[in-house]
């Protein structure tokens, strides 16, 4: 006797199972489709979140250069620089703010009347301003020639007045905070590298091929002033009315002690080389470093009252000091690991702010540099 394990399945069992097998075959092989049509459907009508906060580019990059800078106030600084950048900090260079501008031209210089109104000039003659701390720039329009027009250098002046200077001999004013400019010379084959007004009426200009002017009226009239040197003269900086020293190209340093009526060109500063005097005996006290002429061009020189010395920057991180009188210098690098071009140097509120290559605070009685980066 067979048991019923044994039995065959019945023809209605079997037709049940071959039916199964079919659907089971049939829905594995829609899977793929199935897949593929959901894909489709995804890419077509689901559209990706954003994950998390957009990541923002530092204000101040590794690959910026400033050219100009300005402190209008205790701890506010505006600098600004390549591709028409301006970035402001209001916590003496801790924080950093990048602000919108009107341009992408590099911006040479920047000047304030206060913390609200500033003027910033640069490549192709562009103008901007500002009259709310940076909150909105304006372009505006000023006297341009026909063959080149690069603005190097502004200076504020009290009651809305600033001046202007670049390519082609350009000089130019404004009265009204920076609205409107007027040409104050007509245009040469030549640039102007600085302006600098001690008061209202007597004014300085220095440029190209060691040239020299000065005003008495205010800028109605200038005078050339007779030169010691054939190279570009890039800045000036006075402490009174009488004493004053301007700066150039290859080491170059001249001072007046007669308001400006004559100059006297003076021995490039000296920096020590880090090797020692050969001619003196090796004892701790005799050792002497050898001394080399700091020959790097000069880009802007400043008077600085509280420590009574005057301070100038240039190429190459190299930084030269002189005293009250400017007829003792000497010279040095800002950081031997960096040699990076300087084109401005201020000092405010008892801190001295170069730009350039690099920006930030030199501290001169600690030798110490504090450069600026955002965080």
């Amino acid at each position: 006797m067979t048991s019923n394990s044994n039995r065959p399945n019945s023809p209605a069992q079997a037709g049940t199972g071959n039916s199964s097998g079919k659907l089971i075959k049939l829905g594995l092989s829609a899977i793929p489709w199935l897949i593929i049509a959901g894909l489709l459907w995804v890419g077509l009508f689901i559209k990706p979140q954003p994950v998390g906060t957009t990541v923002q580019p530092p204000s101040i990059e590794r690959t910026d250069s400033f050219y100009g800078i300005a402190s209008p106030a205790k701890g506010v600084l505006w600098i600004v620089g390549n591709k028409g950048k301006v970035v402001r900090s209001n916590d003496d260079g801790t924080t950093w703010v990048l602000q919108k501008t009107p341009t992408l031209e590099h911006l040479q210089d920047v000047a304030s009347w206060d913390d609200k109104r500033a003027v910033a000039v640069g490549n192709k003659g562009v103008v901007i301003i500002t009259e709310d701390g940076g909150n909105t720039w304006t372009e505006v329009t000023v006297p341009l020639s026909k063959v080149s027009n690069k603005l190097l250098r502004v200076k504020a002046m009290a009651d809305g007045r600033a001046w202007a200077v670049g390519e082609m001999g350009a000089l130019l004013e404004t009265t009204d905070y920076g609205k409107t400019w007027q040409r104050r010379r007509d245009e040469e084959d030549a640039a102007w590298n600085d302006v600098l007004f001690l008061d209202a009426d007597n004014g300085w200009l220095m440029g190209e091929a060691g040239r020299m002017m000065r005003t008495v009226d205010g800028g109605k009239t200038w005078q050339p002033v007779a030169s010691q040197v054939k190279i570009s003269l890039m800045a000036v900086a006075f402490r009174d009315a009488a004493n004053g020293v301007a700066v150039g190209l290859e080491g170059s340093l001249l001072a007046t002690h007669d308001g400006g009526k004559t100059w006297t060109l003076l021995p490039r500063a000296k920096r020590p080389t880090g090797g020692l005097a050969t001619d003196k005996p090796e004892t701790a006290l005799a050792k002497q470093h050898v001394l080399e002429e700091a020959g790097e061009h000069l880009f802007d020189v400043t008077w600085d009252e509280a420590q009574q010395i005057w301070f100038a920057i240039g190429n190459q991180g190299v930084w030269v000091r002189g005293n009250k009188d400017a007829d003792s210098w000497d010279a040095g690098r800002i950081d031997a690991r960096d040699m990076a071009w300087h084109t401005r140097v201020i000092v405010a509120n008892g801190h001295t702010y170069l730009a350039g290559g690099r920006v930030g605070e030199w501290n001169g009685q600690k030798n110490a540099w504090r450069a600026f980066t955002s965080k």
